[in-house]
């Protein structure tokens, strides 16, 4: 089994790159203003998007998020398989890495990867910023760098470290960048007990979107709740984060899964015992989610900012549904004092093999 790197849209000068989890390929780009059908059967796309491959199999393993720099080049934060049997065996004999892959050409494919880090238990995402790559690998938050530009980091800081680590992935995901300059982070129910940079305890049960400076200080909590994995997080273009998560409810009616608008001290479903023992402040009932769905185990999320597929389609929410192996493209529509979201399929692949993880605009 195989994960499917860069599923790209491209349109005339933006592609989108999105990883997946599938058997038998690897490393796709959907490419717009072309009339031809996707060349892959099982594939479905848009009138006028088709699939390209951008990446070879030999390139990568199990990669699950990724970002790109301001070069264009892509980390890829990478399973090297199923190897740990217990969550301590990622701390104690940690196996995961994060690849490094570059278009040496400039043919818009990837030619070449590099083992930026190795050694890492749990990498779940993160941002590049400044020289340095800011990565989570529960319970630390990482700090990366290359000093010497072979592709290698050959500095490896830790941040901040306390939050729970469960390799069923429900753990600490980012860095994400927000447009006021700070990192955000989510973590899930597994717990934290992290002592911040200026000396203050934050220990809980409960999921949270987290903020925090580039140099480690200042961290706080934004929102909080009772879900099991809060994951990815986008920005609106006013700076409103928006969020992908699993269980704002036990499954039931047709609905587990949402997308989230992480509003400043809001508390979210679902209900929970966590909730109360974290003492988490409540002025009344839970905070409502924008769109509700099934058992889809969302994971990456990411807007989409250029005009090239359309005025239509910019500032659109894109996320990938694992679990029933499609991208869907969500239109954001202020309603009240949150949003909505009108949805509709923009890539799906039949089989069950294939799982789309994250969504991100690629750099060119």
């Amino acid at each position: 089994m195989q994960l499917f790197s860069a599923i790209g849209l491209k349109h005339q000068s933006a592609r989108f790159i999105i990883n997946c989890l599938m058997v038998g390929f690897f490393g796709y780009v959907l490419q717009g203003c072309q009339s031809t059908p996707a060349p892959f059967p099982g594939i479905s796309v848009p009138e006028g998007f088709v699939v390209e491959k951008v990446a070879d199999e030999g390139l990568l393993d199990f990669p699950m998020f990724a970002t790109l720099d301001e070069t264009g080049r892509l980390f890829v934060f990478e399973s090297t398989g199923n190897v740990y049997e217990q969550s301590e065996d990622a701390i104690l004999n940690p196996q995961f890495r994060i690849k490094l892959l570059e278009d040496t050409n400039s043919d818009g494919f990837f030619d070449k990867a590099t083992v930026f880090a190795d050694k890492v238990g749990f990498p779940q995402g993160g941002v590049f910023y400044k020289g340095s790559l800011y990565a989570s690998s529960a319970p630390d938050l990482l700090k990366l760098t290359d000093t010497d530009g072979d592709g290698i980091a050959d500095q490896r800081e830790v941040l901040l470290s306390g939050w729970t680590l469960n390799v069923n992935a429900n753990s600490l995901v980012g860095p994400f960048m927000g447009p006021d300059g700070w990192l955000y982070m989510t973590n899930a129910i597994m717990g934290f007990d992290v002592v911040s940079q200026e000396g203050e305890r934050l220990k809980g049960e409960t999921a949270r979107l987290w903020r925090l400076r580039p140099d480690g200080s200042g961290l706080d909590w934004v929102g909080a709740g009772g879900m099991n994995n809060p994951v990815e997080v986008a920005f609106t273009p006013s700076g409103e984060p928006i969020g992908t998560m699993t269980y704002f409810t036990n499954p039931k009616a047709g609905q587990r899964d949402a997308l989230i608008y992480w509003t400043e001290g809001g508390v979210y479903p679902k209900p929970n015992q966590s909730v109360t023992r974290d003492g988490l402040p409540r002025t009344g009932d839970y905070l409502p989610v924008i769109s509700k769905y099934s058992r889809v185990s969302p994971a990456g999320i990411g807007r989409y900012r250029h005009t090239s597929f359309g005025a239509e389609y910019t500032d659109n929410l894109f996320s990938a549904q694992f679990n029933t192996h499609q991208v869907v493209r969500h239109k954001l529509i202020r309603e009240g004092a949150s949003f909505r979201t009108e949805d509709e399929v923009f890539f799906k692949m039949d089989g069950a093999d294939f799982h789309p993880t994250d969504v991100l605009e690629d750099g060119d």
